[in-house]
């Protein structure tokens, strides 16, 4: 939008009248008589000056009348153009954003993670990177010496997990694991918010009294939505008490923080190992990211089983 001074504008300007003195007396000339007379001079009346007048249009506007700056919008597409550049702007930055970081990122050191899951990649570096996790999962069930091991990187408070808990699970579980044809491991990756660690340390509570599986189904089965309380300490507590677990030596080990510095490791180990998003899976090395159905790991573990 730009500022512009108004056309226009008309400016008059006027002369004041020449007024006859009225006190002046003009003296008219004798009528002739015998007797010579002098001749007297005569008083010429300056005839009144013609009005002078700058006018630039037809119209004419008394200039004290006028302000002295107008502004305009010269049309009504102005405010249109302005909203368009502004638009444009946001999308140029947008897209040219990742352009600039990458020119700038030339100069920052990136440290690459220890190692990415790949859902595609069943090379040798991903059978190492299996033999690590197995190496580093606490929590375990089935045959250890099945053909297929699964292991789940999980938050207590993901909703996609719990999912994955009351319904595929149990399929796998009862298909797979019963038979002897998978270990199921789980691995902490708690990264929700406080009451995903909260949770994950319960259960680690819980696992020092053999209960880990159940006090797990417990937790995910008492989803209500993130850090709304649903696993605050008392209600952790709760649950302790509902399986049976002597409460006394549970809630010492919660209250005490035993196992925070555990959970925070394994979740930065989750982390370091290329695990983004909760839940991840790892079947012998190939992963399956997200809850997908069953169909999907059973056509996984029975490309393993062959």
């Amino acid at each position: 939008m730009a500022c512009w001074i108004g056309n226009g504008q008309v400016l008059r300007f006027k002369t004041s009248e020449s007024k006859v003195n009225k006190n002046m007396k003009t003296v008219k000339e004798p009528v002739s008589s015998k007797e010579p007379v002098k001749r007297r001079k005569k008083l010429v009346i300056p005839e009144e000056p013609a009005r002078m007048e700058v006018q630039e249009e037809s119209a004419t506007i008394e200039a004290q009348d006028q302000p002295a700056v107008t502004i305009t919008i010269q049309s009504w597409a102005t405010p249109v153009v302005g909203l368009m550049m502004l638009v444009l702007g946001l999308l140029g930055g947008y897209y040219l954003r990742p352009l600039i970081l990458g020119q700038s990122s030339s100069t920052v050191p990136i440290v690459a993670p220890v190692a990415a899951i790949s859902t595609t990649d069943n090379s040798a570096a991903q059978q190492d990177l299996m033999k690590t996790v197995v190496a580093q999962t606490r929590h375990f069930r089935g045959d250890p010496n099945a053909p297929v091991t699964i292991i789940e990187f999980g938050d207590f408070q993901c909703p996609f997990c719990g999912r994955h808990a009351a319904t595929v699970g149990p399929q796998i579980d009862e298909q797979y694991i019963q038979s002897g044809k998978v270990r199921f491991g789980y691995f902490n990756f708690a990264f929700l918010g406080q009451e995903s660690n909260w949770a994950a340390e319960a259960a680690e509570c819980a696992s020092d009294q053999n209960k880990f599986w159940e006090y797990h189904d417990m937790i995910y089965s008492s989803q209500t939505g993130e850090n709304q309380g649903a696993f605050n300490k008392d209600n952790l507590k709760k649950f302790a008490e509902a399986l049976g677990l002597d409460t006394s030596a549970f809630n010492e080990c919660l209250d005490s923080g035993k196992y925070t510095q555990l959970i925070q490791e394994e979740s930065s180990t989750a982390s370091s190992m290329g695990v983004r998003s909760t839940p991840t899976f790892l079947i012998n090395g190939q992963a399956i990211v997200g809850a997908q159905p069953f169909e999907i790991f059973q056509q996984t573990i029975d490309s393993f089983l062959k």
